[in-house]
């Protein structure tokens, strides 16, 4: 058996684990750190595994957690981050052989250097094995000193996706959407100013959050507020768009992403999205710099119509199915 420590029932880790269990007995372990104001329906999903969520209390729920660790058989535990008393916890209780952690910050965001890396270092020293989402991630842990056994996952879990649409040319691009939060790191500010700039073309932001007020003061006609949208109602936002756009600053991976390529959106992602060295290609995408900026330049590219339906016709051949496998793989 293995045991996977992790913070909230997220739906694109539930049906990870959902997934994993049917090969592999787990029980997930959640610690119910760190809700971040996303929308109710991105925690939700029926778990088809064995789980259990701590206790409140900070002090009671380490004794649940050493009880449970001392009382189960498992040959390891996967660790998801470092972030909270419980995962130190665990990483210091259970043997290192057996200890895993996921590491799912690109070292773009994740500070290794200081006290913080003087930390994170101690963390490391009781981990045998890191499952690294990508190789940004794996990065992190090569930047800790690092030198066990590390997976590349491809993904963060799996989303709830669909049979990929067949392809269908378009005769030009001017619809672009952003589906995600409205705060500081997702960079919003600079992508309204770009499309303030291109009357011609139209963006629409599906998402809440605290800049709401701020980026619908800052936004001309062209761009539409469309709020709060459930996850199983996004598809068709998806596949009406011509072009996905995620400008993040700072993007741990970016599942989004892969929700649009699934739709047979082409994307457009800044260079510190986590996910853009593993999963954009020229088949599929543009990535685009903030500092230097080009972003007027990859605009231009993805806009030629001929190089567009081609991504278009190489998107219609992905199959999710597969992708989703390869990632189980790696737990099992």
């Amino acid at each position: 058996m293995k045991i996977i420590i992790t913070n909230l029932p997220s739906f694109y880790k539930i049906n990870l684990y959902n997934a994993i269990n049917k090969r592999c007995k787990i029980l997930v372990i959640y610690t119910g750190d760190g809700n971040d104001g996303r929308n109710s329906d991105f925690y939700h999903g029926t778990m088809a595994f064995d789980y259990i969520f701590l206790r409140k209390n900070r002090l009671t729920r380490i004794f649940q957690l050493i009880k449970i660790l001392r009382s189960s058989k498992y040959n390891e535990i996967i660790i998801g981050g470092w972030d909270s008393i419980p995962m130190w916890v665990s990483a210091f209780l259970s043997r290192k052989r057996k200890n895993a952690v996921v590491i799912e910050s690109s070292y773009l965001e994740s500070t290794t250097s200081g006290i913080k890396g003087v930390i994170k270092r101690l963390f490391m020293s009781r981990i045998s094995k890191v499952y690294a989402s990508g190789k940004s991630q794996q990065m992190v842990a090569l930047n800790l000193g690092f030198k066990g056994k590390t997976i590349i996952t491809k993904g963060v879990g799996v989303f709830n996706y669909i049979e990929q649409p067949r392809y269908i040319p378009r005769k030009e691009v001017k619809n672009f959407l952003y589906v995600g939060r409205l705060i500081h790191v997702k960079n919003l500010e600079y992508l309204i100013d770009k499309f303030n700039h291109h009357p011609e073309l139209t963006l629409r932001i599906i998402g809440f959050g605290e800049l709401e007020g701020e980026l619908k003061k800052m936004a001309n006609t062209n761009i539409e507020f469309l709020g709060a949208i459930d996850n199983n109602k996004l598809h068709s936002y998806y596949q009406d768009a011509d072009v996905f756009v995620l400008p993040s600053i700072s993007e741990a991976w970016g599942l989004v992403i892969e929700e649009a390529l699934n739709n047979g959106t082409p994307v457009m992602v800044s260079d510190r999205v986590g996910c853009a060295e593993e999963i954009i290609t020229p088949n599929n995408g543009v990535i685009f710099s903030i500092n230097p900026d080009n972003f007027e330049e990859r605009l231009t590219e993805i806009r030629d119509i001929t190089r567009y339906n081609s991504m278009r016709e190489y998107i219609s051949t992905l199959n999710f199915e597969v992708i989703e496998q390869q990632q189980v793989e790696c737990y099992l």
